[in-house]
């Protein structure tokens, strides 16, 4: 409060001269003189030079209205691009699967994934084709990029795939420009570790590891991930082979079940 005597107390000047001025216009816009008058126009004049706001109350409603109605516009139009786009990819997929399909020497049958982590022992996903498929347990289970893994259990219009990023999943595998033979265990995530290859073996980041085919299940020179690092420790014979799959599990949308090793139709 005392701030505020003292603040009125050093401007009391400045509002002496406002109260002044404004009596003086009042006195001045209600007399009927002569002078009064004329000063009366002139203000008049004064205030209808300055422009106004041509908009009313209904106008700004209607504004705020329509607004809206262009930000919901813009909302619908974004998500159908949005939509577009992901069938652009899908159709894009699906024709790279279906040149896949027509090149492979394989017989083998389209299937969805339609669900994840069926299994709470295992590392699986559920497709949507089953025994009315021709799919039976111990296929090979592909994806454009690599070997997914394997039927497991199969019902008629349904099947589970053991993943080839499981822990337990074990597969003879081939690398390098020799070929030489071992066996693959999954480790974490999208990583694996080659095991049984000699420490005098002609490997380097970036081969291919393959499918053995010493295997009743998978045929030989599937595709399964490329080589990260070797590693060779003093004194051990065998060398630690890092491994990256190619197959992603986690964003597997549509894959190939190898219903036989034949010529497709």
């Amino acid at each position: 409060m005392r701030n505020l005597f003292e603040l009125l107390f050093y401007l009391k000047e400045l509002l002496l001269l406002l109260l002044a001025v404004l009596v003086s216009l009042t006195l001045l816009l209600t007399s009927d003189s002569d002078q009064a008058v004329a000063m009366q126009g002139v203000y008049a004049n004064i205030v209808g030079a300055v422009p106004r706001p041509s908009l009313d109350f209904s106008d700004l409603i209607s504004y705020k209205a329509e607004n809206q109605t262009l930000r919901q516009r813009l909302i619908r139009y974004t998500l159908l691009n949005a939509e577009l786009a992901d069938v652009a990819r899908e159709n894009q997929r699906l024709r790279r699967m279906l040149r896949f399909t027509e090149s492979s020497p394989f017989r083998l049958q389209v299937a969805e994934v339609i669900s994840r982590g069926a299994s709470s022992v295992l590392s699986t996903v559920t497709l949507n084709v089953g025994a009315e498929q021709e799919v039976v347990p111990n296929q090979p289970v592909l994806t454009l990029d690599g070997l997914l893994g394997k039927t497991l259990t199969v019902a008629p219009e349904a099947t589970v795939v053991h993943l080839v990023t499981d822990r337990n999943f074990r597969l003879s595998v081939k690398v390098g420009s020799q070929g030489l033979r071992g066996i693959l265990r999954p480790l974490y995530g999208s990583e694996g570790e080659i095991i049984g290859i000699s420490s005098n073996g002609d490997i380097f980041p970036g081969d291919r590891v393959l499918t053995s085919g010493f295997s009743d299940i998978y045929p030989k020179n599937l595709p399964v991930g490329e080589v990260l690092e070797v590693i060779n420790i003093p004194g051990e014979s065998y060398s630690r082979v890092r491994v990256r799959l190619y197959a992603d599990p986690q964003n597997a949308e549509h894959v190939f079940v190898m219903i036989s090793r034949g010529d497709g139709p």
